[in-house]
């Protein structure tokens, strides 16, 4: 059966005070949780939960809404919400409004993105606690106006339930074995897992070893998968001083390669040792950050180990 987003007003209610809008919104049974996050709304038709990310997407005409959360506090995180930082993203801002919602403070993003030769309408309504950030991100071909309306109105749905209790390793399509390892779980962000040694971000420990495993997004037609992976090195927040290994690796049925770095935290120029690996599946590909500050060798040997416990459920 085919609902409108547009009767909202029974449940989500708008006002203007002082120039800026506030919106208030409740849940509701027409409300979808979207699976590993903490927001609930209402999808546009012919929206289904999304395959590789968190969110839901209209496949006949490749419209997306994706929901991001970002460690840190909002009133920190949202400094770098500007039409400068967009556009070094690929992101023209058209429109950026301060809002409220449900009495937090946020942002809406009106904009046009080009992506795979394709112009993309962007709406990005950013929010958050002194907790956490959330970002929901929608993209619709340029040309599908009515669809864009619904997407926006879609996302002006949303319910942030603060205190809901999450299950990363539930969401994501893999599991991997710490039994063995010092670390432990501390974050879930947008696709990623987060594991440091005490389990908290920022980690309060001087040893600084941590590992990233993030899935991509969308299908990309990589065609030389080792420049990919070298290239991949020099976009980390590491700058990659010494490469000392590039070896071609097999995980789980899965090839792709592993490179083993020193280099320096670009913004402290502390010295670390990391080990990236990248493994190439059916268009996709996951991608596994080790490093440590401090006995590089053992700590990266541990970081190796964990990465090749590596299984798809």
């Amino acid at each position: 059966m085919k609902h409108s987003i547009f009767f909202t007003i029974s449940f989500l209610a708008y006002s203007t005070i002082f120039g800026q809008t506030k919106i208030t919104t409740t849940l509701t049974s027409k409300h979808t949780n979207i699976e590993g996050t903490k927001i609930s709304l209402i999808p546009p038709n012919g929206f289904i939960k999304a395959v590789n990310f968190l969110g839901v997407q209209q496949n006949q005409s490749g419209s997306t809404i994706m929901i991001l959360d970002i460690p840190g506090p909002f009133s920190e995180t949202s400094k770098a919400f500007t039409k400068e930082a967009f556009l070094s993203q690929g992101v023209e801002v058209k429109e950026l409004e301060k809002i409220t919602l449900n009495n937090l403070p946020a942002i809406f993003i009106t904009g046009e993105q080009n992506a795979h030769g394709n112009i993309y309408t962007k709406y990005v309504l950013c929010f958050g606690t002194e907790n956490e950030t959330i970002l929901i991100n929608g993209a619709i071909p340029n040309n599908l106006k009515e669809i864009a309306k619904e997407v926006k109105n879609s996302m002006l749905t949303s319910f942030y339930e603060a205190d809901k209790k999450i299950n990363p390793f539930e969401v994501v399509d893999y599991s991997i074995d710490l039994t063995k390892s010092k670390l432990k779980f501390a974050k879930s962000a947008s696709n990623s897992l987060i594991f440091t040694t005490d389990g908290i971000i920022p980690t309060k420990s001087t040893d600084k070893t941590s590992l990233i495993i993030a899935k991509s997004f969308s299908k990309t037609d990589i065609e030389d998968k080792k420049l990919f992976c070298l290239n991949r090195l020099k976009q980390l927040p590491i700058e990659a001083t010494k490469i000392e290994t590039t070896t071609e690796i097999s995980i789980d049925g899965i090839s792709g390669y592993e490179i083993i770095a020193f280099g320096k935290d670009k913004k402290t120029s502390a010295e670390e040792k990391l080990c990236q690996v990248v493994l190439f599946s059916d268009g996709l590909y996951y991608i596994f950050l080790g490093s440590t500050n401090q006995e590089f060798d053992n700590n990266i040997k541990e970081i190796t180990h964990v990465i090749r416990t590596f299984k798809r459920k």
